[in-house]
C-alpha cells in the first residue's frame, strides 16, 4: 500500500505522501540508528508478547505437571527462568528503542530547524516582512517542535503494527492455520481501515494551525502594547477579541482532537472484538482437540491481546501523526517560495571597486503580497541618482516618497524590475550577496540590538574583531567611558531589544558596531529620528566620525542633522524634485525651504545647543 492510500491527502499543494517523503530524507544520516531503534520495538513487543504466552502456557504445563498435594518446584522455576530472559530481553530492547529514537529525533529537529533558518535568509525581508510576528514565532519555534513526533512516536509504531502482527500470525500458523484466517481481517482493520477511517473524520489542520499563528501574533501584540492598552481603558475590548480569536480556534482543535478520542473508542472495539474472536476461534478447535486446552488456548489469547493493541498503533498515532504533517506542511510553504533576489555565489572581485552609488532608470514596485500600508506599490518609474565616491549625500521628502526603498535596493532585500543599480562599475548583482555586504555599513531608526552582552552587539559589526577593536569602536560612538561605568562592563546584557538601553544608548551600540565594520558606504536611514534633540546631538557626533573619509547616504526627517552634507536631494513623488547645498535649497524657496521654515525653531534649538 502506498503512503498516499494510507495518509490520504490534505489542502495545501503536496499529498501527505510527498511530506512523508520529505521527512524522510532528513532521516538519511541516521539511517542506521533509526534502523537499530525500529528493530528493537519489534523485538521489545515480540518479547512481551513471549512473556504473556510463557505466563499464560506455564499456568497448563505446571497444571498438566502437578501431583496433588506437591508443588513442582522444577517446574515452576523452569517457567521463571524463560520469563525472566525474554523480560530481560524486553527492558534491553526498550532501552535501545528509547535511547536511540529520541537521539535521532531531536538531532533531525535541530538539523530541521538550523535548515528552516537558513532557508529563511534568501527570503527576508522581502518574503517575511507580511507574517505576523507570532505567526512567524509559531512557524520557527512551534512546528518545528511539532514534527518531533513524527520520528520519535510514528515512525517506530506505524512499522511495529505491521511487522508485529505478520510475526505473530506466523506463530499462530504454527500452532493451527485456522488462527490466522480468523485473525487475519481483524488485524488489517485495526493496522489500516481505522486510520484511514480516522483520518476522514479530523478537521482542516492547516486552517487550525493558521489560526493558532494568528493568536499568538495578536498575544504578542497585547504584551508588547500592554502599557498603551492600559492608558487607554482598552483592556476589556482587547480580552473580548483575544476570546473571540481564541474560540475560532478552539473549535478546529476540538474538531481536530476529537476525530482522536473517537479513533481510541473505536480501537477499543476493534479490540475487544479480535480478542473475542481470537478466544472464540480458540476454544472451538481446543474443543475439537485441534490445540491443546491447557498451552496453547491461553497463549494464543494472550499473544492476540499484545498483537492488536499493536496494530492500533498507527491509528493511536494518527493525531500526532496529522499534526506533524501539517506543521511540516507549513515549514515546507515558507522553505519552498522562490527566494527574493538570486545569488550569484562566484561573483566579482569587491578589491579596487570605488565607492560609489550609481541608480540609473530604475523601475521598481513592490509585489503585492510584500506591500503594507506604508508603501506605495510604485515606488519609482525610471529614477536616477549618483552619489560620488567620499561624498555625503543626504534624502529628504515626505513619507512613502521611497527614500528607504532607495536603501532596500541597494542592500538587495528586493531587485529592481528594471534599469540598473552599481557601485562604483559593477552592477549590484554582479556581486555575491556576502560580497555586496562588506561594501556598506547601516544604522537605521530600528536597528536592532539583540538580547546579549553590549560587546556581543557590537562584534556583530565583525565578529573576529579583539577586545581593542571592540573598544575603539565605542570611543568613536561615544560609548566607552559610560561602558566602563557599568557593574559588567562590556558583559552588561542589553536585554530583549535592547530594552535595558536608552533610545540614544541603542543607537550609538549600532553606530559602534557600522564602526567596527569599516564598510567603504554608510547607510543612515532615519537613524535619529526618535530621539530627542539633546540625545541626537551625541549620536550625530558619533554618525560623523562614522561617516569620516567614507561615502555616505543619509535619510533624514529632521534636517538639522543634514544641513552640513555635499548634497540634499529632495525626493517627491518617486523622484528627485530639488537638489543642490542646505544654503542653495534655501536660495531655491521650494518643499526644502518650506519644510526648513516650519522645523526652524527646532533647528535653532539644535544651534543653540
Amino acid at each position: 500500500m502506498s503512503v498516499e492510500a494510507i495518509s490520504g491527502e490534505l489542502p495545501g499543494g503536496a499529498t501527505n505522501g510527498q511530506i512523508i517523503r520529505r521527512l524522510l530524507t532528513y532521516m538519511t544520516p541516521f539511517n542506521a540508528i533509526m534502523f537499530t531503534s525500529l528493530t528493537a520495538r519489534v523485538v521489545k513487543i515480540v518479547a512481551q508478547a513471549a512473556v504473556l504466552g510463557i505466563a499464560a502456557a506455564s499456568v497448563g504445563i505446571y497444571i498438566g505437571s502437578a501431583t496433588p498435594g506437591e508443588v513442582n518446584w522444577d517446574v515452576i522455576w523452569q517457567q521463571v527462568r524463560w520469563i525472566a530472559l525474554v523480560g530481560t530481553i524486553v527492558g534491553i530492547a526498550s532501552y535501545i528503542e528509547n535511547y536511540t529514537g529520541h537521539y535521532v529525533a531531536f538531532r533531525i529537529l535541530a538539523a530541521f530547524r538550523d535548515r528552516f533558518y537558513y532557508a529563511m535568509l534568501p527570503l527576508a525581508p522581502a518574503r517575511t516582512a507580511k507574517l505576523q510576528s507570532g505567526d512567524a514565532v509559531s512557524r520557527v519555534m512551534t512546528d518545528c517542535e511539532r514534527v518531533e513526533p513524527f520520528y520519535a512516536h510514528t515512525i517506530a509504531p506505524a512499522v511495529a503494527a505491521i511487522s508485529v502482527p505478520v510475526i505473530l500470525l506466523a506463530w499462530c500458523w504454527s500452532v493451527h492455520p485456522t488462527l490466522v484466517y480468523a485473525l487475519t481481517p481483524f488485524y488489517i482493520a485495526t493496522t489500516f481501515v481505522l486510520p484511514w477511517l480516522v483520518a476522514r473524520l479530523g478537521g482542516d489542520g492547516i486552517r487550525y494551525r493558521e489560526q493558532l499563528g494568528q493568536v499568538n501574533a495578536f498575544v504578542a501584540d497585547s504584551i508588547q502594547g500592554v502599557r498603551d492598552t492600559v492608558a487607554f481603558g482598552y483592556e476589556k475590548r482587547r480580552a473580548r477579541e483575544l476570546w473571540e480569536r481564541g474560540a475560532t480556534m478552539q473549535a478546529g482543535q476540538e474538531k481536530l482532537y476529537g476525530a482522536d478520542a473517537t479513533q481510541r473508542a473505536l480501537a477499543e472495539i476493534f479490540i475487544t472484538v479480535g480478542i473475542l474472536a481470537s478466544a472464540w476461534v480458540g476454544v472451538e478447535l481446543a474443543l475439537a482437540g485441534q490445540i491443546s486446552t491447557l498451552v496453547d488456548l491461553p497463549a494464543v489469547i494472550a499473544v492476540s491481546v499484545v498483537g492488536f493493541y499493536v496494530s492500533v498503533g498507527m491509528a493511536n498515532n494518527y493525531t500526532d501523526f496529522r499534526v506533524s504533517i501539517i506543521a511540516a506542511r507549513r515549514l515546507f510553504g515558507m522553505m519552498d517560495q522562490p527566494p527574493a533576489v538570486v545569488d550569484r555565489q562566484q561573483g566579482v572581485a569587491t578589491a579596487g571597486v570605488e565607492p560609489s552609488i550609481h541608480f540609473s532608470n530604475v523601475h521598481f514596485e513592490y509585489d503585492a503580497d510584500d506591500l503594507d500600508w506604508s508603501r506605495q506599490k510604485k515606488v519609482f518609474d525610471g529614477f536616477t541618482l549618483d552619489v560620488p565616491a567620499g561624498r555625503h549625500v543626504a534624502l529628504v521628502g515626505p513619507s512613502g516618497t521611497g527614500k528607504s526603498t532607495v536603501v532596500n535596493l541597494l542592500l538587495r532585500q528586493w531587485d529592481p524590475q528594471q534599469g540598473d543599480i552599481r557601485i562604483g562599475n559593477r552592477a549590484l548583482k554582479d556581486f555575491s550577496l556576502a560580497d555586496l555586504q562588506t561594501f556598506f555599513a547601516v544604522v537605521s531608526q530600528r536597528s536592532f540590538i539583540f538580547n546579549e552582552s553590549i560587546r556581543d552587539n557590537i562584534l556583530i559589526g565583525r565578529h573576529d574583531a579583539t577586545q581593542a577593536d571592540v573598544e575603539a569602536a565605542a570611543r568613536g560612538a561615544g560609548l566607552h567611558d559610560w561602558i566602563m561605568g557599568l557593574p559588567q562592563g562590556y558583559d552588561s546584557p542589553c536585554g530583549e531589544r535592547g530594552s535595558k538601553l536608552s533610545g540614544g544608548q541603542r543607537q550609538r551600540v549600532a553606530i559602534a558596531r557600522a564602526i567596527l565594520k569599516n564598510a567603504p558606504i554608510v547607510l543612515l536611514d532615519e537613524a535619529t529620528s526618535s530621539l530627542d534633540v539633546e540625545t541626537e546631538q551625541g549620536v550625530m557626533r558619533a554618525i560623523r566620525h562614522l561617516a569620516k573619509g567614507r561615502t555616505s547616504l543619509t535619510i533624514a526627517h529632521r534636517l538639522s542633522t543634514i544641513m552640513d552634507s555635499d548634497e540634499i536631494l529632495v525626493m517627491l513623488e518617486g523622484r528627485i524634485a530639488e537638489r543642490g547645498t542646505h544654503a542653495e535649497l534655501l536660495a531655491k524657496g521650494g518643499w526644502y525651504a518650506r519644510m526648513f521654515e516650519i522645523q526652524k525653531d527646532e533647528v535653532d534649538a539644535t544651534l543653540v545647543r
